[in-house]
């Protein structure tokens, strides 16, 4: 089936039920691995820190790497992007030079910082995905719907996450995320005292359960009614499902990239069908051409996967050389990482203000293909 008639036939689906639920919200099966590679590895005799990095580095090869330069085949490569979005350039001295510093003088605030801008990102995508399909009904729903939608996926992560947080256990590996010590619950504090850190966390968790509730009535209104959209509706039952339990694991960084690799999938896949899109309806460079052709998605891939072996061979240089730096393991690995993490996650913020168009030339109909073939 083309591209074309993927759109056209499927009403609220981003391109097919099938193709939707593989990477945009069936691929939340994706979040079991990083901790079940975890597990694996101390079975298999290695130490849990070793275990841990193990993961990390494996995630960050297979798919949390390549999501991050897919990017720049939308934006960096694209001259119109750099034209109506020059910030980008300066970005990209910025925030590297930025990164450096503070994984030099100040690790800790730089993690903190970085997961709270990655807890962001990663719910900001998913609000993108939410208006794509919004963007596919016949009728907009109204800004009630919207606000309630927004508010159940923005605030599913947090009642466990500020409970770590406020009791003093949000950790990643061997590093204790900063905190203000006044919103901190202390050792002897009953949970029901009304001391800052226990109203904070209460208070997220009140908040939560009050968007759920709305959100729970809302669409059972919506589907009564003959208004559901079940894409939609999937996804966001998946997302709360997802980001609610992530924060109760203990290793808590390999908790995360379970969600990282759900992320990154949907990135993947939803990057390059909006490219193949494009290449569809002739608005492709010719430089950018040969990663969106029909059939050629492993130019896609690969050019990801080259830009991250770039990356961990940056990583490999500060490991062996920490004997000069004094860098930890977790200092080399994140140093690199969040340089152009960070730099991809300015990029997808804009990214994620401008709706793309789903509906290509009707006279390309080269095949899609991208390990779902119709």
């Amino acid at each position: 089936m083309s591209a074309i008639a993927a759109t056209n036939e499927n009403s609220l689906w981003i391109r097919s039920r099938g193709w939707d639920l593989t990477w945009i919200s069936g691929s939340a099966l994706l979040m079991v691995i990083p901790y079940a590679s975890y597990y694996l590895g101390q079975a298999l005799g290695f130490a849990p820190d070793v275990a841990r990095n193990g993961v990390n580095m494996l995630i960050a090869f297979l798919i949390g790497g390549p999501h991050m330069y897919a990017t720049h085949l939308r934006t960096t490569f694209d001259p119109e992007f750099r034209r109506r979005h020059p910030t980008i350039l300066v970005a990209a001295l910025l925030i590297p030079a930025g990164v450096i510093f503070f994984g030099y003088h100040y690790f800790v605030l730089l993690l903190t910082f970085f997961f709270f801008w990655a807890s962001v990102h990663v719910l900001h995508q998913i609000v993108y995905l939410v208006d794509c399909y919004n963007g596919r009904q016949p009728k907009a729903p109204t800004l009630r719907s919207k606000v309630i939608d927004y508010a159940v996926v923005l605030t599913a992560l947090y009642p466990e996450a500020m409970w770590r947080f406020t009791h003093n256990s949000f950790t990643v590996g061997k590093n204790l995320l900063y905190f203000p010590d006044f919103l901190k619950v202390g050792a002897t504090t009953a949970w029901y005292e009304l001391t800052p850190g226990n109203i904070l966390w209460m208070l997220s968790g009140i908040v939560f359960t009050g968007a759920l509730a709305l959100y729970i009535s809302k669409t059972y209104q919506e589907f009564r009614s003959g208004q559901g959209n079940i894409p939609k509706t999937v996804l966001i039952s998946v997302t709360v499902i997802a980001t609610f339990i992530t924060p109760f694991f203990h290793e808590l960084d390999v908790a995360f990239q379970g969600l990282n690799s759900w992320h990154s999938f949907q990135y993947l896949g939803l990057t390059w069908y909006i490219n193949r899109l494009r290449y569809d309806r002739g608005e492709r460079s010719k430089n950018l051409s040969s990663f969106a052709r029909p059939g050629e998605w492993w130019r896609y891939y690969g050019f990801t996967v080259a830009m991250t072996v770039i990356a961990i061979s940056l990583i490999a240089g500060l490991v062996f050389t920490r004997q000069y730096t004094g860098l930890s393991f977790d200092q080399c690995y994140y140093m690199i990482v969040l340089s152009f993490l960070l730099t991809h996650y300015y990029h997808d913020h804009i990214i994620f203000t401008e709706m793309p168009d789903f509906n290509p030339a009707p006279a390309r109909s080269e095949g899609f293909a991208l390990g779902v073939q119709s």
